[in-house]
Protein backbone atom coordinates (compact mmCIF):
# COMPACT_ATOMS: atom_id res chain seq x y z
CA UNK A 1 0.00 0.00 0.00
CA UNK A 2 1.18 3.34 -0.83
CA UNK A 3 1.51 6.05 1.90
CA UNK A 4 -0.69 8.05 2.28
CA UNK A 5 -0.76 11.32 4.73
CA UNK A 6 -3.12 14.10 5.78
CA UNK A 7 -1.93 17.87 6.38
CA UNK A 8 -3.39 18.58 9.79
CA UNK A 9 -3.89 21.60 11.13
CA UNK A 10 -4.86 22.66 14.92
CA UNK A 11 -4.31 25.74 16.59
CA UNK A 12 -2.27 27.92 14.03
CA UNK A 13 0.59 24.40 13.88
CA UNK A 14 -0.03 22.43 10.97
CA UNK A 15 1.60 18.88 11.16
CA UNK A 16 2.20 16.58 8.12
CA UNK A 17 0.60 12.60 9.58
CA UNK A 18 1.19 9.26 8.08
CA UNK A 19 -2.06 7.26 8.38
CA UNK A 20 -1.51 3.67 8.55
CA UNK A 21 -4.93 2.48 7.42
CA UNK A 22 -7.09 5.34 5.53
CA UNK A 23 -9.81 3.04 5.44
CA UNK A 24 -10.13 2.78 9.30
CA UNK A 25 -13.31 4.48 10.73
CA UNK A 26 -12.97 8.35 12.09
CA UNK A 27 -12.99 7.66 15.34
CA UNK A 28 -9.87 5.25 15.09
CA UNK A 29 -7.91 7.57 13.83
CA UNK A 30 -8.45 10.57 15.87
CA UNK A 31 -7.90 7.99 18.61
CA UNK A 32 -4.39 7.29 16.89
CA UNK A 33 -3.86 10.85 16.71
CA UNK A 34 -4.23 11.84 20.33
CA UNK A 35 -1.71 9.28 21.01
CA UNK A 36 1.09 10.14 18.47
CA UNK A 37 3.93 11.00 19.50
CA UNK A 38 6.94 13.04 17.19
CA UNK A 39 10.61 12.72 16.79
CA UNK A 40 11.51 13.97 20.23
CA UNK A 41 8.70 11.44 21.78
CA UNK A 42 6.31 14.22 23.08
CA UNK A 43 2.60 14.48 21.33
CA UNK A 44 2.43 16.06 18.40
CA UNK A 45 -1.24 17.63 19.43
CA UNK A 46 -1.84 18.99 22.99
CA UNK A 47 -5.62 17.66 23.40
CA UNK A 48 -6.77 19.43 26.64
CA UNK A 49 -10.15 17.33 27.42
CA UNK A 50 -11.70 20.73 28.87
CA UNK A 51 -12.59 24.03 27.92
CA UNK A 52 -11.92 26.89 29.51
CA UNK A 53 -15.42 26.83 30.86
CA UNK A 54 -15.05 23.62 32.31
CA UNK A 55 -16.85 21.91 29.50
CA UNK A 56 -15.58 18.45 28.40
CA UNK A 57 -14.39 18.58 24.85
CA UNK A 58 -14.82 16.80 22.37
CA UNK A 59 -12.71 16.43 19.11
CA UNK A 60 -13.72 16.34 15.17
CA UNK A 61 -12.03 16.33 12.00
CA UNK A 62 -13.37 18.81 9.18
CA UNK A 63 -12.53 19.90 6.03
CA UNK A 64 -12.89 22.87 3.67
CA UNK A 65 -15.64 22.88 1.56
CA UNK A 66 -14.51 23.56 -2.21
CA UNK A 67 -17.38 25.31 -3.38
CA UNK A 68 -17.80 27.75 -0.85
CA UNK A 69 -14.89 27.57 1.59
CA UNK A 70 -16.45 26.69 4.46
CA UNK A 71 -15.59 24.53 7.29
CA UNK A 72 -17.51 21.27 7.29
CA UNK A 73 -17.53 19.01 10.50
CA UNK A 74 -16.54 15.24 9.54
CA UNK A 75 -19.02 13.30 11.51
CA UNK A 76 -17.19 10.23 12.73
CA UNK A 77 -20.79 8.56 13.15
CA UNK A 78 -24.15 9.20 11.15
CA UNK A 79 -27.07 6.23 12.51
CA UNK A 80 -25.17 3.41 13.06
CA UNK A 81 -22.77 3.61 10.55
CA UNK A 82 -18.76 4.78 11.56
CA UNK A 83 -17.76 6.90 9.11
CA UNK A 84 -14.02 7.10 6.71
CA UNK A 85 -12.02 9.56 5.56
CA UNK A 86 -13.36 8.70 1.96
CA UNK A 87 -17.54 9.37 2.93
CA UNK A 88 -15.80 12.74 3.02
CA UNK A 89 -13.88 12.96 0.19
CA UNK A 90 -10.77 13.10 1.57
CA UNK A 91 -7.37 12.11 -0.54
CA UNK A 92 -3.40 11.55 0.08
CA UNK A 93 -2.35 14.87 1.04
CA UNK A 94 -5.51 16.71 1.71
CA UNK A 95 -5.53 19.28 4.32
CA UNK A 96 -7.87 18.76 7.67
CA UNK A 97 -8.39 20.43 11.12
CA UNK A 98 -8.70 19.40 13.81
CA UNK A 99 -12.05 21.19 15.46
CA UNK A 100 -12.78 21.39 19.85
CA UNK A 101 -16.53 20.68 20.20
CA UNK A 102 -17.65 20.79 23.76
CA UNK A 103 -20.50 19.12 24.96
CA UNK A 104 -22.80 19.38 27.83
CA UNK A 105 -21.59 17.47 30.89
Amino acid sequence: MDDFFLNIVYQNRKVKFRVTNPDAPLSVLMDNLRHATGSDGKLIFDFPSLDETGAPLDYFFAKEDTDDKRIRVMRPRIGKTDQKLIDYNVKHNDTVFLIPDPFPG
